[in-house]
């Protein structure tokens, strides 16, 4: 994953201007496949189930919002299936 570290946390008056105070506060990842990889990576890991590959890159294809959506449905129906099943 690509990462650049930018960003200040706050900002100080000094003299004319202000000057930033705390650095690298926040990362922008330039590569959305790999953030995406990384959420159904963390998904798969928590629940236990590994997705196929055509069902991974499938997932990836998916705008981020629409992904956790689904992902999110996903797991309420798994915690559903177990509740059921007890």
């Amino acid at each position: 994953m690509i990462e650049h570290h930018q960003g200040y946390t706050a900002v100080r008056k000094v003299g004319q201007g202000f000057r930033p105070v705390g650095k690298h506060s926040f990362n922008i990842i330039h590569n959305a496949r790999a953030v995406k990889h990384g959420l159904i990576k963390q998904f798969e890991d928590s629940t236990g189930i590994i997705f196929p590959v055509g069902v991974r890159n499938n997932l990836c294809t998916q705008v981020i919002p629409v992904l956790g959506k689904e992902l999110a449905a996903i797991k309420l129906q798994i915690k559903d299936n177990k509740n059921e099943n007890n």
